[in-house]
């Protein structure tokens, strides 16, 4: 009998790097709405809809000082999550397999227990110790859902 891996839970933090992506997609956004044939106000619109989105994704993904912010991840080896926002909300689902594992980018798609639609945290390198991200990854990419999904595909 193969025994489960070991629960991990991870803390993220602010994220230079997710600042800087955030700023620089909403400047190019922001060039965009500015090179539209339309009228002067409907640009003005577009770009404080573009400031107000760069905003409130600075705050809650790059600096993590919102509500809704992920504050704590708790991820098993049978892709059940915990996670605990900044307003110490705990929401307890399932990993779904349209989650995304790399190197420099990691995204955890996930459905809450009792909620319509699924959620997504943004994962970058310097959010996390090195092991702790490494560990995380492994996880998430060879963890398993279902006993009827079969063994990982390191030991195919």
């Amino acid at each position: 009998m193969q025994q489960a891996p070991v629960p991990v839970r991870v803390a993220p933090a602010a994220s230079r790097s997710a600042y800087a992506l955030i700023c620089a997609l909403a400047a190019f956004a922001g060039a965009v709405v500015a090179t539209l044939p339309v009228h002067a106000f409907l640009r003005g619109l577009g770009a404080i809809a573009i400031v107000a989105w760069a905003a409130d994704r600075v705050r809650v993904v790059a600096l993590r000082r919102s509500p809704r912010s992920v504050r704590r991840i708790e991820l098993d080896g049978h892709l059940q999550i915990g996670v605990t926002t900044g307003g110490c909300a705990f929401d307890h689902g399932r990993v779904l397999p349209d989650s995304y594992v790399g190197a420099r980018i990691t995204t955890i798609v996930w459905k809450p227990d009792r909620a319509r639609l699924a959620r997504a945290i943004l994962l970058l390198p310097d959010m996390l110790p090195p092991d702790d991200f490494r560990r995380l990854r492994i996880l998430l990419r060879y963890g398993r859902s279902e006993s009827t999904q079969g063994d990982p595909a390191s030991h195919a």
